[in-house]
């Protein structure tokens, strides 16, 4: 038997009465505690991917057309994007192929229309721009830039880290496949095989972005001539112009 301060006698089933609902009590509180905390995390990882996701449609915008007019080296090319269901920006650049090794693409201008204007747009250019690629299967050429690597070995690293994640995401999700890698003067080059260009560009970017390299690459598209004979058109970024060294 126990005693309080008033000198009155507790029983001992109060006293065990009293333990048990501290216990319950503190297990009640832990419990609540750790499924707040799993709550908490898994909005936070559903908050990221979400993010990741937005942040790969703010850089990467579907195509909607692409058009090509062709001289003896030079390519015009006239690119629409989708920015909205009813806003588009159309992107005009011609590359140099003289060596297509190191083609020279030089952006012209960029103009946002309406889905009318840019359906007229495209009728009118359709009558110029009348070259069509040779059918051929579709290559993504990824390049890391060297800039901001010390040596060419993290460079190296850096490019087998990354090639193996965009094969693996490009192969879950039945995009593509890794084809090729090497380093060269233009930087880390990965080349991949790949069934949509539009879909696996995006995912390109959203494995480059987890890797804070979206804003080191360049991503070219293989243009062919015939089947053996190609150059590369830079996507992305869209309003790139400078030489593109695919050695």
């Amino acid at each position: 038997m126990a005693t309080n301060i008033k000198g009155t006698r507790i029983g001992s089933n109060m006293i065990s009465s009293i333990n048990y609902l501290i216990v319950m009590t503190t297990k009640i509180f832990a419990a609540g505690l750790l499924l707040f905390l799993g709550l908490t995390s898994c909005n936070q990882a559903s908050n990221k991917q979400q993010s990741m996701k937005t942040k790969a449609a703010l850089l990467v915008n579907k195509e909607a057309f692409t058009l090509y007019k062709k001289t003896d080296s030079v390519i015009y090319v006239a690119r629409a994007l989708a920015v909205t269901n009813d806003t588009f920006d159309l992107h005009l650049y011609h590359i140099n192929i003289s060596k297509p090794e190191n083609a020279q693409q030089l952006f012209a201008s960029v103009q946002r229309l309406t889905k009318q204007e840019i359906d007229k747009k495209k009728a009118e250019l359709e009558t110029s721009y009348t070259w069509a690629p040779f059918k051929n299967e579709e290559i993504l050429f990824v390049q890391i830039q060297p800039s901001g690597f010390k040596d060419e070995m993290q460079l190296l690293d850096k490019r087998q880290e990354v090639e193996d994640r965009l094969g693996e995401a490009l192969e879950n999700n039945k995009l593509g496949n890794w084809a090729a890698g090497d380093l060269g003067p233009g930087g880390a080059n990965m080349l991949f095989t790949v069934t949509n260009v539009d879909k696996s560009l995006q995912m390109v970017m959203s494995v480059l972005q987890e890797n804070d390299l979206e804003k080191n690459v360049l991503i070219g598209r293989r243009v062919s001539l015939d089947k053996a004979d190609w150059f590369y058109e830079v996507i992305y970024p869209a309003n790139y112009s400078g030489h593109f060294n695919t050695m």
